[in-house]
């Protein structure tokens, strides 16, 4: 396969393979700590996304075009773990391809990131709109604004802004057109009825004080049969403001498998 084809990805450590998926605006880079330890007992895959990082737009930052392009490269069979706009590619995944997924982990994911008719647990879809149409003038703003709004309550919030803010930028500028898709998936896909995860081992790690993804939506993940873990006093990035935390829930639900 051609690299110009592909999405950027690097692989560290031996084991089983462990695909990353980042969330929006960000890149492979973001896992930091997270990641490196998991190589100590997997084949970490860390892939950037359409636009994003060192990844060119391969393919649209659309759930359709952005899953048959990782199925392409992605081994056979691996444990996924998707933060945030991550998580929403990787629920259209495990819905496209079940049987490529050993187990999936969702971290401060919603099958649904905006509040609908008898649907609470989530952002006011003003929220994004206001992003959105900030993103038009002004991008880097509105990256800033949104990593403030991941990281607002969230415990050691501080270092985990600074983190993600020196993160975002390190390799140059992400695609506007990728941008403007991510934040429409964000703001229209609806994954509930196509969240089937009879067949898959799935963990869901929440943050109690998430901006984003409201805590309340572990009752949908409940009823999914999904193992749910709730970090105290995180926000949107437990990966990073709970690094230990995080990685005992990973490393346990992977470990029994």
């Amino acid at each position: 396969m051609n690299a110009q084809s592909v999405l950027h990805s690097v692989t560290k450590g031996e084991g089983e393979p462990l695909v990353l998926l980042h969330g929006w605006g960000m890149h492979s880079d973001c896992w930091g700590v997270f990641a490196d330890e998991l190589t100590k007992n997997y084949q970490v895959i860390r892939i950037d996304l359409p636009g994003h990082g060192k990844s060119k737009m391969v393919c649209s930052l659309l759930l359709v075009e952005t899953v048959q392009q990782l199925l392409r490269q992605a081994p056979a069979k691996a444990h996924y773990i998707g933060w945030s706009l991550g998580g929403s590619v990787l629920m259209h995944l495990a819905a496209v391809a079940p049987e490529r997924i050993l187990s999936m982990t969702l971290i401060a994911a919603s099958p649904c990131f905006v509040q609908r008719p008898r649907w609470t647990s989530a952002m006011k879809v003003d929220v994004l709109k206001d992003f959105a149409k900030v993103l038009e003038q002004d991008y880097r703003k509105t990256l800033r604004q949104f990593i403030a709004l991941q990281t607002l309550a969230g415990g050691q919030s501080k270092n985990s802004l600074k983190q993600l803010r020196e993160n975002v930028f390190s390799y140059g500028e992400p695609d506007s057109e990728a941008l403007e898709q991510g934040l429409d998936i964000l703001m229209n896909a609806d994954l509930r009825d196509e969240f089937l995860v009879e067949v898959i081992p799935c963990l869901i790690i929440l943050g109690e004080r998430d901006q984003l993804v409201p805590v309340t939506v572990k009752d949908f993940y409940n009823n999914k049969q999904c193992l749910v873990e709730v970090i105290s006093k995180a926000g949107h990035v437990p990966f990073l403001s709970h690094v230990s935390d995080t990685l005992a829930y990973v490393k346990r639900f992977l470990a029994d498998v």
